[in-house]
């Protein structure tokens, strides 16, 4: 798995290559916390070249949803991970696991990022 950060004004950009595994889930949990740590809580996931995602992944992905959900600013405007280009082999897992409707979705990172 790979992870690359960009920091944009008001939002984070991780973009998450790979597989998220449980060899490999703790290393992108410690990603999203070390932005949690800086006050960063609004996030937009990248995975576009997500290959796969397996339980471990899926815990890191609804652990930082629920963190970063918990920081708000006022009542309509907060934390948050949003995630684009998920991939078709990872949507039907988000499909199956009821995920698809938890977490907001977007077809590019531009739309995703403006979201907040």
């Amino acid at each position: 798995m790979e992870v690359s950060h960009r920091r944009l004004n008001r939002v984070d950009l991780l973009t998450v290559s790979g597989r998220v595994d449980a060899a490999t889930a703790p290393q992108l949990k410690t990603e999203i916390e070390n932005l949690f740590n800086e006050g960063r809580y609004r996030i937009v996931l990248d995975l576009a070249n997500l290959e796969y995602v397996s339980s471990p992944g899926l815990r890191v992905f609804i652990e930082a949803r629920k963190k970063a959900r918990e920081w708000k600013i006022t009542d309509l405007e907060g934390g948050d991970i949003r995630i684009a280009h998920l991939p078709p082999r990872v949507k039907e897992v988000f499909d199956l696991t009821g995920f698809t409707s938890l977490f907001e979705l977007y077809d590019d990172t531009v739309e995703a990022v403006g979201s907040f």
